[in-house]
């Protein structure tokens, strides 16, 4: 299988790494890299093609990890060339552009990854199973919060840089329901958002730079007890019933990035052999958050930055 990789920098590099690995486990047999920037492309030694146009590119799958307001054209012009694609988020910077680029996914029977990264923790994935179990009793409370030390040395705000993957887990978390009620309070170094879900569930996501400390944690209560995930550190989680805590950890504590890109070479191989395949996340579930921050007002932030 060969896979081209559309951007080299900071998060790029990352993919190229689990590439090569994948590569090294003979799940792909090629690696292109593609990027305007030939310093960029002089330091992706491990690449078996280089091409400075993604238009030249011939792969059976395509990952896009430039900027966000490249990532609609790019997408759109390799799904018209006849590519599956792995997107990173968000799939574009407003509704109408990420709605052409899965409305071109559908019309050439492509298949659509957007990178909600979270959704492939594992601790995540079994925080859910035991809210399923009743382990913490109903759910009545999400808390997502992810700050930095560091100052915001981007144009965009807070919220779009540490919390779209805190709205998606929300609306994960909460059964894909679509919030009743939101609330946002957003600047460039601090954003807070408010959900309210219609099964009486609240949310909360909270962002900020220049902070004290990094901090990155998700809280999860319940009538009978609550569960502490934090993604950054390691793929378990804590659960807490009364005055009991337990650690639970995972192993092998494999890497969401490398579950991502595992998940999407295998739905492509399906597709490929003609068995039932889907996009991931759903299209409703990549829209909603694109949707949230459109009413916010923090998607005219994104495309128009101070």
């Amino acid at each position: 299988m060969h896979i081209g990789l559309v951007g080299v920098g900071r998060w790029g590099k990352k993919h190229l790494s689990v590439l090569n690995e994948l590569k090294k486990a003979n799940q792909i047999n090629r690696i292109t890299v593609i990027d305007h920037d030939e310093h960029a492309l002089s330091e992706a030694t491990i690449a078996d093609e280089k091409l400075l146009d993604a238009r030249c590119l011939n792969a059976d799958g395509v990952i896009i990890a430039t900027p966000s307001h490249t990532h609609a054209e790019l997408a759109k012009s390799l799904l018209r060339s006849g590519h599956d694609l792995l997107v990173e988020k968000p799939l574009a910077t407003d509704l109408k552009a990420a709605t052409q680029v899965m409305n071109l996914a559908q019309q050439n029977g492509r298949l659509l990854y957007v990178g909600m990264l979270l959704r492939h923790h594992l601790g995540i994935k079994k925080a859910k199973h035991l809210i399923q179990l009743g382990q913490i009793g109903r759910l009545n409370s999400i808390t997502y919060q992810r700050k930095k030390t560091q100052s915001n040395h981007s144009d965009f705000p807070a919220m779009s840089q540490l919390g779209i993957h805190g709205i998606d887990l929300a609306c994960f978390f909460a059964g894909e329901a679509e919030p009743t009620s939101t609330i946002f309070e957003t600047s460039h170094e601090k954003g807070l958002a408010s959900f309210f879900f219609p099964q009486g569930i609240s949310a909360q996501i909270e962002t900020e730079y220049s902070y004290s400390e990094n901090i990155s944690r998700i809280v999860l209560t319940g009538e009978k007890g609550s569960i502490i995930i934090n993604p950054q550190e390691d793929q378990g989680l804590s659960l807490h019933q009364n005055d009991f805590t337990k650690h639970i950890p995972i192993q092998p504590s494999t890497k969401p990035l490398m579950l991502q890109t595992k998940s999407f070479l295998e739905e492509m191989k399906r597709k490929k052999q003609g068995d039932d395949w889907s996009h991931f996340p759903d299209f409703g579930a990549s829209m909603r958050c694109l949707r949230l921050l459109e009413k916010a007002g923090i998607l005219e932030e994104i495309i128009r930055p101070n």
